[in-house]
């Protein structure tokens, strides 16, 4: 957390509540967060109107007047939150701070205030999460540094050949296969976790033996997965347990829960360095297993 629906959530927020508002002040209390900024504060965006709010892979992208563009990674625990004066709120993100709480938390380590008296405040409790302001001709350029592969949601997302293509040439277990921002921009563990259950594919089976009907299921899956994600404007996780609205998220976060599909329990493993969710039921054991890497926890 937060992964692309959640910033895809945050860009939407961002974009309906304070488009074509003025800054009216900044507050940064952990500079150290504007890690590699080419312009190494944020006052330069004081007066200045946010023109757009744009997404690249789990990359939010703020554009402000005078050319200045503010890029904006959340990590791990990042979270945003918009209040307005009249007390209307918008949260997304990590569920740290209790978006019903009080603002600023702790945790959140940059306010940007409007002139119509709303607030954007950034807050992340691992301050894991980076800042960087440019002029917006330098912004192509700073993307392109990340090696980032076709968006993996909306109307750009990968063909079924492509990810046909990408995934042949990789023996790797199929969960770090599209963990691969270089593959797919923007998939992220818990909607690999749920892509990979619905197209009943086990995440240990090597990524090049995915093929006819399981990868056409995996391509329906990954986009099926993110849209949901969207739709409920990320996935309901707190403290690693999910909360599953609508049947989603169906595995992730439900060690030792029922398998919604069979009632089977949902196992937690570890496939390289990531906790892996699944249902042996729905989705058997490759024989033999592709991950020697794998163990139960």
């Amino acid at each position: 957390m937060p992964e692309l629906p959640e910033v895809e959530t945050i860009r939407r927020i961002i974009e309906r509540e304070l488009s074509g508002q003025h800054v009216d002040e900044v507050v940064v209390r952990l500079p150290k967060l504007l890690r590699n900024s080419p312009i190494p504060s944020l006052d330069p965006i004081v007066g200045q109107e946010l023109v757009s709010a744009r997404r690249r892979a789990k990359v939010l992208i703020l554009d402000f007047g005078e050319d200045l563009t503010l890029m904006i990674h959340l990590k791990l625990a990042g979270q945003v939150a918009v209040i307005h004066s009249d007390g209307r709120r918008f949260v997304a993100g990590h569920p740290v701070p209790d978006p019903s709480g009080p603002y600023p938390h702790k945790s959140t380590h940059v306010e940007i205030r409007f002139a119509a008296d709303s607030v954007l405040y950034i807050s992340d409790l691992r301050q894991f999460g980076w800042f960087r302001l440019m002029p917006r001709t330098e912004v192509d350029q700073a993307l392109d540094s990340f090696k980032f592969g076709p968006e993996a949601f909306g109307p750009e997302m990968v063909t079924l050949d492509y990810l046909r293509d990408r995934l042949i040439r990789r023996s790797i277990p199929i969960k770090t296969a599209l963990l691969d921002q270089s593959v797919l921009a923007g998939l992220g563990n818990i909607y690999v976790d749920e892509a990979l259950h619905r197209a009943r594919i086990h995440p240990a089976i090597s990524a090049n033996v995915v093929t006819g009907d399981s990868l056409n299921s995996l391509h329906e899956a990954i986009g099926w997965a993110l849209n949901e994600g969207v739709r409920q404007g990320g996935a309901k996780i707190v403290h690693n347990k999910a909360y599953p609205v609508d049947g989603f998220p169906a595995v992730h976060g439900r060690a030792g829960e029922p398998c919604l599909n069979c009632g089977a329990e949902v196992e937690k493993i570890r496939i390289g360095s990531r906790g892996t969710y699944l249902c042996a039921v729905c989705q058997p054991e490759p024989m033999p297993a592709k991950d020697g890497n794998r163990n139960r926890r």
